[in-house]
């Protein structure tokens, strides 16, 4: 499947348990995009509230499985009710809390039409703007690891997630795929396997979705918790420190291992300030200007000055992060429990969000 395409039919699945105060939001945007609804698929987890009523009142595909099992297994079972790899020529994953851009399919569309030999098209995820600290903070994590990783590591493929709100499968490669209920990072999960085919992933800068961050700490921790986690069940899964041969990706994959482990700014400043304690005005100094500058680059990017009201915030939650890194390290590396808690966090309404 490699020559151009006139028109390459597309479906979009959209897994959703429990996002009543959002799905509206996310279907409505999909429209605007010019989705047609014919081809929107809604597949409900067994939701306890109304979320299947806010789907079908929204004239889309609706199925709900007979009982709640998880995003991966609801996924599965939409996959095969609906005959989506059979019917369609891709398929696009997009969560139940992410409002697609107005651009968004059309750059699919294209991309699919000119370029089918690629087998997984990423798209660009932005932080939905909100008046709170977590959303800034990802606001700027977004801009730069997007503008500056994502656009390094799609042209070297060795991209190593394509985000659950903004992925493209071709339909012929995912029929191949296996989603796996036993990560909690599935999506990243998908992404190797693509890598494991001889796949290439690319990104599209250009199709943008908003998806909502957490609103508080506590659900910002819980969310970083779920994702180290899922990313070391990954790690596993697929061998990338095994003895067999390497493709790109495995050593991407360590390297950014070793940079987040060994290399990360925390455990510096500690070192330096055990060793230079006298020089501590200085390397904080210093490691405050670095993440200023990276938050001015965010600000530039997304035109949103809140997050420098928001820097000191963001500034420690980046401690925390790495806490929860390692955390999540010695729970699945060292100790290798098996966690599939998905710490799910809290939805609010798209009426409190500030404009796209």
């Amino acid at each position: 499947m490699t020559e151009a395409v006139r028109d390459p039919k597309i479906a979009v699945l959209i897994p959703v348990y429990n996002e009543e105060k959002v799905l509206k939001g996310t279907i409505d945007a999909l429209v605007a995009a010019g989705v047609p609804r014919r081809d929107i698929y809604v597949v409900n987890d067994k939701s306890t509230d109304t979320t299947e009523e806010v789907a079908k009142a929204c004239w889309v595909n609706v199925f709900t499985v007979r009982e709640n099992g998880g995003k991966a297994r609801a996924q599965v079972q939409a996959l095969e009710h609906f005959k989506l790899c059979d019917r369609y020529d891709w398929v696009i994953f997009v969560d139940g809390d992410t409002k697609v851009d107005l651009r968004f399919y059309e750059e699919m569309h294209l991309a699919a039409r000119t370029d089918p030999s690629v087998a997984l098209y990423v798209g660009q995820v932005k932080s939905v703007k909100n008046d709170h600290a977590y959303s800034a903070t990802r606001a700027v994590e977004y801009a730069y690891g997007q503008d500056v990783a994502k656009h390094g590591q799609s042209n070297f493929n060795v991209i190593i997630v394509s985000p659950g709100c903004s992925s493209m499968y071709r339909a012929d490669i995912l029929r191949q795929l296996h989603i796996d209920h036993l990560t909690l990072a599935e999506d990243m999960d998908l992404t190797i396997q693509v890598h494991r085919l001889g796949g290439r992933v690319k990104y599209l800068p250009e199709a943008a979705v908003h998806t909502q961050d957490p609103a508080t700490l506590k659900d910002y921790l819980k969310q970083m918790l779920r994702w180290y986690r899922g990313f070391w069940q990954v790690v596993l899964k697929h061998r990338i420190f095994g003895w067999q041969r390497k493709q790109g990706v495995d050593l991407y994959m360590m390297l950014c291992i070793f940079d987040a482990t060994v290399l990360n700014r925390v455990l510096w400043i500690i070192g330096l300030l055990c060793f230079f304690p006298k020089q501590a005005p200085s390397i904080i100094g210093i490691d405050v200007g670095i993440m200023f500058a990276v938050t001015t680059y965010g600000a530039w990017r997304t035109k949103r000055l809140d997050v420098f009201k928001w820097f000191p915030v963001s500034y420690a939650v980046g401690f925390l992060s790495v806490a929860m890194y390692l955390r999540a390290f010695v729970e699945i590396i060292v100790l290798r429990k098996q966690i599939l808690a998905w710490n799910r966090v809290a939805r609010y309404d798209y009426s409190n969000h500030l404009a796209l």
